[in-house]
């Protein structure tokens, strides 16, 4: 396309920097004169007049983050949190216990996303269920008036703490407790 078209000047204008750069290589090789190839970064201000074309300066630019249908409206908590999940990973722990006794009705049922492989270190998870059920032998004993307040509470920290003791990890615990 440079070579059907020849501009006199050249802008490339997508694509990361290194992108930009090889595409202003591919112009100079192209035929364009290095001088008028300008590889300009987010918010530099490019000027012609009758002198011919140059970089003339910069105004103040940010990042607009675009998160499907929205535009603008991913704050830093939410990449926070997202950043937190990539690097550390995340257990979930589904328990469901009979209201009226404190029995485990189902569970404890430990699901893992980018934190263990099941199929090399499950033992780990198996592990991590006695941890709940240690918790749920607690709140027997303490009898609290919400037993399912009283689990959510203690899971995260008891099983961060269990975690980073034999992994060196401290996933986000997600505890999903149900009393019915």
């Amino acid at each position: 396309m440079i070579h059907m078209t020849m501009p006199d000047y050249f802008i490339p204008i997508h694509g990361e920097y290194r992108h930009l750069y090889h595409h202003a290589r591919l112009a100079e090789q192209c035929g364009i004169a290095a001088e008028n190839v300008l590889l300009a970064e987010n918010g530099q201000i490019i000027c012609f007049d009758e002198t011919g074309g140059r970089i003339s300066g910069e105004v103040t630019t940010s990042r607009v983050l675009v998160d499907g249908k929205g535009i603008g409206d991913v704050g830093r908590s939410v990449l926070k949190e997202r950043r937190k999940l990539s690097e550390k990973g995340l257990v979930v722990v589904i328990l469901v216990l009979d209201e009226a006794t404190g029995f485990v009705m189902h569970g404890p049922e430990l699901v893992s996303k980018g934190f263990v492989f099941e199929g090399e270190t499950g033992h780990i998870l198996e592990d991590a269920k006695c941890i709940v059920l240690e918790l749920v032998d607690d709140m027997a004993a303490e009898r609290p008036s919400d037993g399912a307040a009283f689990l959510r509470n203690r899971l995260p920290g008891a099983l961060r703490e269990y975690f980073n003791f034999t992994m060196k990890r401290k996933p986000v615990i997600v505890p999903v407790v149900l009393a019915v």
